[in-house]
Protein backbone atom coordinates (compact mmCIF):
# COMPACT_ATOMS: atom_id res chain seq x y z
CA UNK A 1 0.00 0.00 0.00
CA UNK A 2 1.25 3.40 -1.22
CA UNK A 3 1.43 6.23 0.94
CA UNK A 4 0.82 9.72 -0.73
CA UNK A 5 1.98 13.14 1.37
CA UNK A 6 -1.31 15.45 1.18
CA UNK A 7 0.05 18.95 0.02
CA UNK A 8 -0.73 21.68 1.93
CA UNK A 9 -1.58 24.94 -0.46
CA UNK A 10 -1.74 28.30 1.59
CA UNK A 11 -3.03 31.53 -0.34
CA UNK A 12 -1.68 34.74 -0.27
CA UNK A 13 -3.13 36.33 2.90
CA UNK A 14 -1.82 33.60 4.55
CA UNK A 15 1.64 33.67 3.53
CA UNK A 16 1.30 38.00 4.46
CA UNK A 17 0.75 36.84 7.36
CA UNK A 18 3.71 34.38 7.93
CA UNK A 19 6.00 37.30 6.84
CA UNK A 20 4.56 40.07 8.83
CA UNK A 21 5.22 37.56 12.14
CA UNK A 22 8.12 36.42 11.12
CA UNK A 23 9.59 39.45 10.48
CA UNK A 24 7.67 40.98 13.68
CA UNK A 25 10.41 38.81 15.21
CA UNK A 26 8.60 35.44 15.94
CA UNK A 27 11.23 32.24 15.38
CA UNK A 28 10.34 30.07 12.25
CA UNK A 29 9.08 27.16 13.80
CA UNK A 30 6.97 28.93 15.77
CA UNK A 31 5.45 30.98 12.98
CA UNK A 32 5.67 27.48 10.98
CA UNK A 33 3.23 26.16 13.79
CA UNK A 34 1.09 28.42 14.34
CA UNK A 35 -0.02 28.99 10.84
CA UNK A 36 0.31 25.43 9.89
CA UNK A 37 3.17 25.59 7.00
CA UNK A 38 5.95 23.43 6.40
CA UNK A 39 9.53 24.81 7.67
CA UNK A 40 11.35 24.33 4.88
CA UNK A 41 8.80 26.12 2.83
CA UNK A 42 8.91 29.35 5.15
CA UNK A 43 12.38 29.52 4.99
CA UNK A 44 13.12 28.91 1.73
CA UNK A 45 9.98 31.30 0.33
CA UNK A 46 11.50 34.15 3.22
CA UNK A 47 15.18 33.91 1.20
CA UNK A 48 13.24 34.07 -2.28
CA UNK A 49 11.17 36.54 -1.52
CA UNK A 50 14.07 38.62 0.42
CA UNK A 51 12.34 38.95 3.75
CA UNK A 52 15.22 37.21 5.89
CA UNK A 53 15.88 39.14 9.06
CA UNK A 54 19.87 39.87 8.26
CA UNK A 55 17.92 41.26 4.16
CA UNK A 56 15.62 43.37 6.30
CA UNK A 57 18.34 44.79 8.51
CA UNK A 58 20.32 45.47 5.80
CA UNK A 59 17.72 47.56 4.42
CA UNK A 60 17.23 49.51 7.62
CA UNK A 61 21.22 50.02 7.95
CA UNK A 62 20.67 54.08 7.40
CA UNK A 63 23.79 55.94 5.66
CA UNK A 64 25.57 58.43 8.06
CA UNK A 65 24.50 62.15 7.64
CA UNK A 66 26.22 63.90 5.78
CA UNK A 67 28.94 66.80 7.53
CA UNK A 68 29.31 64.44 10.62
CA UNK A 69 26.92 62.73 13.53
CA UNK A 70 28.33 65.66 16.19
CA UNK A 71 25.05 67.04 16.59
CA UNK A 72 21.86 65.01 16.73
CA UNK A 73 18.76 65.97 14.33
CA UNK A 74 16.34 68.57 16.12
CA UNK A 75 13.97 65.46 15.83
CA UNK A 76 16.34 63.57 17.99
CA UNK A 77 17.52 66.24 20.30
CA UNK A 78 15.24 65.54 22.77
CA UNK A 79 16.75 62.20 23.55
CA UNK A 80 20.27 63.89 23.74
CA UNK A 81 22.56 62.76 26.53
CA UNK A 82 24.10 66.07 26.50
CA UNK A 83 20.60 67.37 27.71
CA UNK A 84 19.43 67.56 31.47
CA UNK A 85 18.22 64.14 32.75
CA UNK A 86 14.80 64.86 33.87
CA UNK A 87 13.39 62.70 36.22
CA UNK A 88 10.53 60.24 33.89
CA UNK A 89 6.83 60.81 35.17
CA UNK A 90 5.47 58.19 37.96
CA UNK A 91 3.56 55.58 37.11
CA UNK A 92 2.24 53.21 39.74
CA UNK A 93 3.61 49.91 39.37
CA UNK A 94 0.54 48.01 39.37
CA UNK A 95 -0.77 50.71 36.66
CA UNK A 96 2.75 49.71 34.64
CA UNK A 97 1.58 45.75 34.79
CA UNK A 98 -2.43 45.83 34.10
CA UNK A 99 -0.95 48.13 30.98
CA UNK A 100 1.64 45.79 30.24
CA UNK A 101 -0.53 42.79 30.27
CA UNK A 102 -2.82 44.90 28.14
CA UNK A 103 -0.57 45.45 25.49
CA UNK A 104 0.91 42.12 25.58
CA UNK A 105 -2.87 40.61 25.03
CA UNK A 106 -3.32 43.09 22.00
CA UNK A 107 0.60 42.12 20.49
CA UNK A 108 -0.64 38.21 20.58
CA UNK A 109 -3.99 39.26 18.82
CA UNK A 110 -1.70 41.29 16.25
CA UNK A 111 0.66 38.37 15.99
CA UNK A 112 3.64 39.49 17.86
CA UNK A 113 4.27 37.03 20.44
CA UNK A 114 8.17 37.87 21.00
CA UNK A 115 7.46 41.31 22.39
CA UNK A 116 3.94 40.13 23.81
CA UNK A 117 6.36 37.21 25.74
CA UNK A 118 8.65 40.38 26.75
CA UNK A 119 6.33 42.19 28.21
CA UNK A 120 4.20 39.24 30.46
CA UNK A 121 7.75 38.59 31.78
CA UNK A 122 8.53 41.87 32.72
CA UNK A 123 5.00 41.98 34.14
CA UNK A 124 5.93 39.04 36.18
CA UNK A 125 9.20 40.40 37.49
CA UNK A 126 7.70 43.91 39.08
CA UNK A 127 5.02 41.36 40.96
CA UNK A 128 7.61 38.68 42.11
CA UNK A 129 9.70 42.05 43.03
CA UNK A 130 6.84 43.23 45.22
CA UNK A 131 6.60 46.61 44.08
CA UNK A 132 3.39 46.14 42.40
CA UNK A 133 1.97 44.27 45.06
Amino acid sequence: MEHHRLRKYRGPETWARVRAAYVAGESAPSVARRFDVGLSNLRRRAMAEGWTRSRIAERLDFKPLRGGADDPPPALAALSPAGDTAEPPYISPKVAVSRALRRAAWLLSQGQAAEAMALIRTAEALERSGVAG
